[in-house]
């Protein structure tokens, strides 16, 4: 029976002593490796969206007890030590900008999710002080019961924001400072 571990080795590249998988990447020259729609002449530049999508697929399925290696493969080109420093730099800010982004995200839900906590608190404290008014009629009970209900959705929202999304953004901020620290290595085969 093949197990999760077998399959992984038969995708990717598995060094067992260091338990490192090697994620390969083959370009066709160094302009491959950045987006085409930044021109900017930068050495940080933004890395080519099917290769960020092949980066971000690829960490996912490699479990994290696992260390990681990319190997950016150039068939047919000579080596450039700059372009290299290029990708090296532009990886690892491509990475860094989008963990500063999900912060960011993350901020601002946890805020959101306070205003719906306090909301909620209100909502139920006012149904809680009002619970001797049931006789002032049916208007204060409708209101009361909506009080109430609204309450509970507002707290129910904000343990939603604050436990469930939150958990996708920090395992995306894992993913990207995983990718950050993985071990960049260039081959170049000049056969092809």
């Amino acid at each position: 029976m093949t197990t999760k571990l077998d399959a992984l080795r038969e995708i990717y590249p598995y060094d067992s002593p260091t338990h490192t998988f090697t994620i390969p990447v083959r370009v066709a020259n160094y302009d491959g490796y950045f987006n085409p729609l930044d021109p900017s002449p930068a050495p940080a530049r933004d890395l080519a969206p099917d290769l960020v999508d092949y980066l971000n697929q690829c960490s996912t399925e490699i479990p994290h007890q696992y260390a990681l290696e990319i190997q950016l493969g150039f068939p047919g080109i000579l080596r450039e030590t700059q372009r290299e420093q290029d990708c090296l730099r532009s990886l690892r800010t491509f990475y860094q900008h989008n963990i500063f982004v999900v912060q960011a995200q993350i901020w601002h839900i946890r805020r959101q999710a306070l205003k719906y906590l306090l909301v909620s608190f209100a909502c139920l404290a006012v149904t809680i002080l009002g619970e001797g008014w049931s006789s002032a009629g049916f208007a204060w009970n409708l209101l009361h019961e909506a009080l109430l209900i609204g309450g509970w959705v507002f707290m129910w929202e904000a343990v939603t924001l604050n436990f469930i999304e939150m958990d996708e953004h920090t395992q995306e901020i894992l993913k990207f400072k995983r990718l950050i620290a993985a071990k960049i290595f260039f081959t170049y085969d000049q056969n092809q």
